[in-house]
């Protein structure tokens, strides 16, 4: 066997299962919304493909450092004029240097080109939250049932025989979470059927999740207000705002936090 073939062909998997581990997860919803509605594709959570993408990547430059010294001489060439003379910033490793710094400061300084395909995958995770139930406050499947219970009112020994007219074993100190993977289901199902016999009971300031990739108007339509009204609230407060702006970067634009901008807000 070649070891020289074998890293080389490593190059190639790694590279392939990274790049659809990438994709998934550039496709998958907020963190939020994959737990609570247990997210998965073909068998996989967000959680799963994170780290199949990490393990993966660190193979890939295992096998990168061995495939460079297996061809350190071709690449050498790559980097030697017509002279023979070995010359670092050849016109090729130029071009490969643009090329990189391009994509670095185009994504970081939100360039147009790159801005939109970023927006592009927003758009794809935040579809996911229209399609689940969201949840009735921010990481609620990590309580346990009876706190979930306290938190939106719901009167806990009712909601347990609820739960077990639906066959779904629960116990009072068990976190949604662990109930929903016992009962091979998913915290969203486990909400939606309490709530279906149940009134929720909780302030619209808790419910609020993902604010940080919000914009005005979003925002305002999770407040159920009008986003002309949303904005001219915050003028109130001394923030200038657009419709399309993100709701967090003006709030820390004044030095304070989302949840403080929306209690001043009077929610």
């Amino acid at each position: 066997m070649s070891l020289k073939k074998i890293t080389s062909l490593t190059m190639l998997l790694s590279i392939i299962l990274m790049t659809y581990t990438g994709i998934m997860l550039f496709i998958s919803p907020p963190g939020r919304v994959a737990k609570w509605s247990n997210w998965e594709i073909l068998g996989l959570g967000k959680d799963e493909y994170a780290q199949v993408h990490s393990t993966f990547m660190v193979l890939f430059i295992v096998a990168t450092i061995l495939h460079i010294y297996y061809n350190w001489k071709p690449m050498l060439s790559y980097m030697k004029n017509k002279a023979k003379v070995l010359v670092v910033f050849t016109k090729e490793m130029l071009v490969a240097f643009v090329i990189t710094l391009l994509f670095l400061v185009g994504t970081l300084n939100e360039i147009s080109l790159f801005s939109t395909f970023i927006d592009f995958g927003e758009d794809i995770k935040n579809s996911w939250e229209q399609k689940y139930e969201k949840a009735p406050y921010p990481h609620a499947e990590l309580d346990t049932l009876e706190e979930f219970a306290l938190k939106i009112d719901f009167d806990l020994d009712k909601s347990l025989q609820i739960l077990k007219s639906k066959n779904i074993e629960a116990k009072a100190m068990e976190t949604l979470k662990d109930i929903a993977k016992n009962n091979n289901t998913s915290a969203q199902k486990i909400f939606s059927i309490l709530s279906e016999k149940q009134k929720i009971n909780i302030k619209k300031s808790d419910s609020l999740s993902g604010l940080g990739r919000k914009s005005i108007s979003e925002v305002a339509k999770d407040l159920e207000i009008d986003t002309k009204e949303l904005i001219s609230k915050l003028k109130d407060l001394g923030i200038d705002a657009k419709s399309d702006d993100k709701f967090k970067s003006l709030c820390e634009s004044v030095g304070k936090t989302p949840k403080e901008v929306i209690k001043e807000l009077g929610f």
